[in-house]
Formats: C-alpha cells, sequence, structure tokens
C-alpha cells in the first residue's frame, strides 16, 4: 500500500468531519436548533467540544452581560467533570446532569414545590414526621421526610421540572436565563423533558436554541423513558458520517446496517476482520427452560466460550485487548457470584453509579490491595495525597491494623467493611454515604433502590461487592452487551445466545437489512433488538466476531452471509481448526 494510498482514509473521514463541525458552528451562528446525528466511532465528543470552544470564544460578551448560561447536559457525572476541566472558573458554560440542571431550574420555586409535593399522592414521602412541609430538597436521591423538610426521589425532580414547563410564566423566565442548552447522548435523554422542550420552544421557534448531539440507534436503556429518535421541521438534522474507530472492514458492515447514515474509515493501516463463528455443530441436547429454549448447557457455553478467546489472543498482537459480550448479565452474575447484588441495583450496577459501590471499588479495594502488597504509591494516590502519611511507629501500627481487620471484615457483610472505615477513622468518608448510614441506623426499612430496603442492601456479603468489582473493572474480558456503550476494544466476540426475553436477535437482527419483516405490533421490539445489534457491532476497532450459540435458520443465515460473506461463516470445530492469519 503507497504512503498516498495510506492517507486517503484518514484525509476523506477528515474532510467530512470538518464540514460537519462547520455546518454546527453554521446553526451556532444563525439561532438554529439542531441535532447532529453520529454514528458509532464518528468523533462526536469531538463536535460538541468544538461548539463549546466557538461560544466560548464568541458568545462570552453576550451572555456574560445578560446574565445568561449556557448549559451543557450530559449523562453521566464523570461526564460533566471532563466537560468542566476544559472551562475557566468564571466561564458561562454549565456542565450538568439532567438531573442537577433541573433542580436548580426549579429549586426557588418552593410555594409550587411544597403545593405538588402535599397534595399529590405521586410524591407521598415514604417515611417521616408529622411535621407541616415547610421545604422541598434534593440531596441522596430519597424521597422522606424530615422536620418538615421533603427530600424528593431522583425522577421527583424531572417531574416537577416538566410540571413547570407546563407553566407559560416558568417558561419564559427559563428561557430568558438558558439562551442555549446543548444535550449529550441526546437519545438517552427522559422523554417527557424533550417533548417539551419540542413543542413548547422548538416547535414554537421561540424561547431557548438546542443543540441535540447524539445517535438514535444507540437508544439501549429500557428503564430510563428514553426518547430515541427527535423530529421537528423546525430542527435542523446534521448527519456525521466519519468513522475514527473501527476499521474498513467493519465499517462497511455498520453501513449495511445503516444505509442511510454511511460512514467513512479514518483507519488506513488496517483493513479489518468479521467472522460468524456457529454451534450448529453441536449434536447433544440443548436447553429447554423458559428464555433459554435452544440454547447450548451452560458449561458447554463456557467451555467453547473459552477455546474461542484463546484461540482469538494468539492470534493476535499482545498489546490488544479483547472484550466478550454477552447478554445474560444474571447468568454472569449467578456465576460469578453477586446475583443478589445485580438484583437490587440492576441497571445501576452496570453504570457504576452507585455511590457504596463507587466507595468500595474506587477506595477500599485499592487501599487493601496497596496495604497488602506495601504499595505506597498505590495508597498515596487513592488518599489524594503526595506526602507520606505515616509519621509515627504508632500510624504504622494503625495502618497494619486496618489491612488485618479488612482482611476479616472483606469475608463478611458490606456493612461490617463500612463501619470498620468508619470506626477507624483512616478513610475518608463521603458525605453521602454518611447519609445513608444514617438512615440505616435510624430508619433501617428505608428504601435504597428498586424496592430494597438500606438495610437489605448493606447487610449484602461484601464478597458480592468484590465479585461485581472484578467484573466491571476495565480489564475484565466479560461485559454485558447493554454495558459497552461508547467503549471501543481491539477484539470483540459479539455472542448471540438466549437469556433475556427482550432480545431474539436470531429474529430480529434480519429485519434490519430486510431479509424479514416487521410483524405488526413488534416495532418497538424491533428497533430495541436493532439498536443493541449495532451498539454490539461498532465496538471494535479491529476484529470483530459472531459467537452465535443458538441454531442458525436459513433467514439468519442468509442475514449473516448478507454481512460477512459465506467464506468467514465457520462452526466452532471448524474455526478452531482453521488458520485465519
Amino acid at each position: 500500500m503507497s504512503e498516498e494510498h495510506k492517507r486517503t482514509n484518514y484525509d476523506l473521514a477528515k474532510a467530512e468531519a470538518d464540514k460537519v463541525d462547520e455546518q454546527i458552528i453554521a446553526a451556532l451562528q444563525n439561532g438554529n436548533s439542531f441535532r447532529v446525528e453520529a454514528g458509532a466511532g464518528s468523533g462526536k465528543t469531538y463536535s460538541l467540544n468544538k461548539a463549546i470552544e466557538w461560544i466560548q470564544a464568541n458568545k462570552w460578551t453576550e451572555y456574560r452581560r445578560k446574565k445568561q448560561t449556557v448549559v451543557c447536559i450530559t449523562y453521566t457525572n464523570a461526564a460533566v467533570d471532563v466537560i468542566a476541566e476544559r472551562l475557566s472558573k468564571d466561564s458561562f458554560i454549565l456542565p450538568s446532569t439532567i438531573h442537577s440542571f433541573a433542580w436548580n431550574a426549579i429549586k426557588q420555586y418552593q410555594s409550587f414545590l411544597i403545593d405538588i409535593v402535599t397534595s399529590d399522592p405521586d410524591f407521598l414521602p415514604d417515611e417521616g414526621d408529622f411535621f407541616k412541609v415547610t421545604e422541598v430538597t434534593y440531596t441522596l436521591g430519597h424521597r422522606y421526610k424530615e422536620n418538615g423538610i421533603q427530600y424528593l426521589y431522583h425522577d421527583d425532580v424531572l417531574k416537577l421540572f416538566c410540571l413547570l414547563l407546563d407553566n407559560a410564566k416558568f417558561r419564559h423566565i427559563f428561557a430568558g436565563k438558558y439562551p442555549l442548552i446543548l444535550i449529550d447522548e441526546y437519545q438517552d435523554s427522559y422523554k417527557p423533558i424533550i417533548d417539551r422542550f419540542i413543542n413548547f420552544f422548538i416547535a414554537e421557534k421561540k424561547g431557548p436554541q438546542f443543540g441535540f448531539f447524539g445517535d438514535a440507534w444507540q437508544t439501549i436503556y429500557q428503564s430510563n423513558k428514553a426518547c430515541g429518535l427527535i423530529e421537528n421541521e423546525n430542527l435542523a438534522i446534521i448527519k456525521k458520517g466519519s468513522n475514527f474507530r473501527s476499521a474498513p472492514r467493519i465499517v462497511q458492515l455498520l453501513n449495511d446496517l445503516r444505509p442511510d447514515l454511511p460512514q467513512t474509515s479514518a483507519i488506513d493501516n488496517f483493513d479489518g476482520e468479521v467472522i460468524v463463528i456457529t454451534c450448529d455443530d453441536y449434536t447433544g441436547p440443548r436447553r429447554t427452560e423458559r428464555n433459554l429454549k435452544g440454547e447450548l448447557p451452560a458449561q458447554e457455553l463456557k467451555i467453547r466460550l473459552n477455546n474461542v478467546t484463546e484461540k482469538i489472543k494468539r492470534e493476535s498482537s499482545e498489546e490488544d485487548d479483547l472484550k466478550v459480550l454477552m447478554i445474560m448479565h444474571k447468568v454472569l452474575a449467578m456465576q460469578q457470584g453477586y446475583e443478589q447484588l445485580l438484583e437490587i441495583l440492576a441497571d445501576g450496577l452496570r453504570d457504576k453509579e452507585d455511590p457504596f459501590l463507587l466507595f468500595f471499588m474506587d477506595t477500599v479495594e485499592p487501599i487493601y490491595k496497596a496495604l497488602k502488597d506495601s504499595n505506597m504509591p498505590l495508597l498515596f494516590d487513592t488518599l489524594g495525597i503526595k506526602r507520606f502519611p505515616i509519621k509515627k511507629k504508632s500510624e504504622k501500627v494503625k495502618w497494619k491494623e486496618l489491612q488485618q481487620q479488612l482482611e476479616d471484615a472483606r469475608t463478611k457483610r458490606a456493612i461490617d467493611v463500612f463501619e470498620l472505615i468508619k470506626r477507624t477513622k483512616l478513610i475518608p468518608i463521603p458525605p453521602k454515604l454518611d447519609g445513608w448510614y444514617h438512615l440505616y441506623q435510624k430508619a433501617p426499612d428505608t428504601v435504597y433502590v428498586s424496592k430494597a430496603s438500606i438495610q437489605s442492601f448493606l447487610e449484602l456479603d461484601y464478597l458480592q461487592f468484590t465479585a461485581a468489582i472484578d467484573f466491571l473493572f476495565p480489564d475484565a474480558m466479560f461485559s454485558t452487551e447493554h454495558g459497552v456503550k461508547g467503549e471501543e476494544y481491539d477484539n470483540v466476540v459479539f455472542v448471540i445466545s438466549k437469556g433475556w426475553n427482550l432480545y431474539q436477535f436470531e429474529t430480529y437482527a434480519p429485519m434490519i437489512t430486510g431479509h424479514s419483516d416487521v410483524p405488526e405490533g413488534k416495532q418497538a421490539s424491533y428497533e430495541r433488538n436493532r439498536n443493541l445489534f449495532y451498539v454490539c457491532c461498532s465496538r471494535p476497532k479491529k476484529r470483530l466476531f459472531f459467537f452465535v450459540s443458538v441454531p442458525v435458520d436459513t433467514v439468519f443465515r442468509a442475514f449473516l452471509t448478507k454481512l460477512v460473506g459465506a467464506d468467514n461463516i465457520y462452526t466452532y470445530s471448524q474455526y478452531l481448526e482453521t488458520d485465519l492469519k
């Protein structure tokens, strides 16, 4: 391949990306609301950051003079922190999660809030005193009342924000305060809020200017009332068709799946590879349980996946990573020992947003490892200090004792570990956890999440948390198919299996390319399967492997043949025996 050709893919993709960024800037200049539909790997975040840079450089005087704030709403606190790092301390641009933004927008309207929470049964506190409500606030995200103060649940904030948006006077004040609202990962936004933004502002051509950044085909979470695709005649559509992640062969597959948003691969030094591995050579009995009918026996699936991944690793570069994507999180949890924790946290475990899980994962376990291995730099990094914290022999003894005590506590309950940390006072505890611990002591039946009490949560075996942490660790080879959105890996094994009644890729995936029709009344099921299938196919940089553990019927085989070619479809036995280098 000539040097000139090597530059071609990147140059074409970069030119396409630059053109899109110019369109975004033009929309910002003209005051037009817009939607950037950015396919996987297209550099959506880069475009969002370029937009923020332009706003800072060109709108500073106007917005600061009017005491107005530009809001950039992101899906996670981690994303908020990333954007905040790029802004000056006195910036008029506010990065925020939707919950924080909604609360800041409504918290001063106390009379209205008190009226609603005391009259609407939907906002009745789970527990509390008999004092008259004199204040409404939002802290821990748990609904209760104490000393006349009613604390809101997470979703309460969003619902109250919607109710205020229904008020014309509030909308007028809101529009004056926030002239421009940017929303990252728009497709995952709370639908009732987005509907109001569309109906009250965009459709009426008044109020804030909106910039939506995202990808409707990456709407994969079912529990948050995600809005999915946003459309309105007053919303300019900007399509971003570059791909800076995946090799040309993988991008070709993505284009076959989604011809309305064609992408250009920016990768020049590797063509890429897509392979299908079926288990049609298995002749033993398959599973018959509900949601698992036709699946391989659990042990057989485990053995085959292990052999396949070992072969992939042998044939890959040492520096290449590998991720195995599975739909059956519950099965994985059972195998790895955190099933009860998964039942309580559900999607919160996948999203790594639970405060106790984060504390154990990011603080307690690294400190335990540091003490056990005498790794002082790790101890300092975890504690966030630069100087040696142990100045006296007595202090050294305390840390040594903590290690021994942690050794024991880690075999017991989560609350035993937490109370040890609290008692020894060597490791700082986040205020939010102190708040929940107070509720554990005073009101143990307080609902924590998913109808589980704070007591039942904290009295789980700590081994449940360490097992989940091992699974969530970035270098872990296995992941759920929902858990890798936004991620990328050199090699990906996409396991098409049974285990969750909401997903039947072997049935719905052929509908993407027209190999079968979408049945009447099944549009939502089709889109749910289509979106997750697309997300999984768009994670790899170099190689994509479909590992199909369910029987392959004629329609599904035709679909796979269209995507990868007949020469790239192997049975499990054929793949192990074939040298693909």
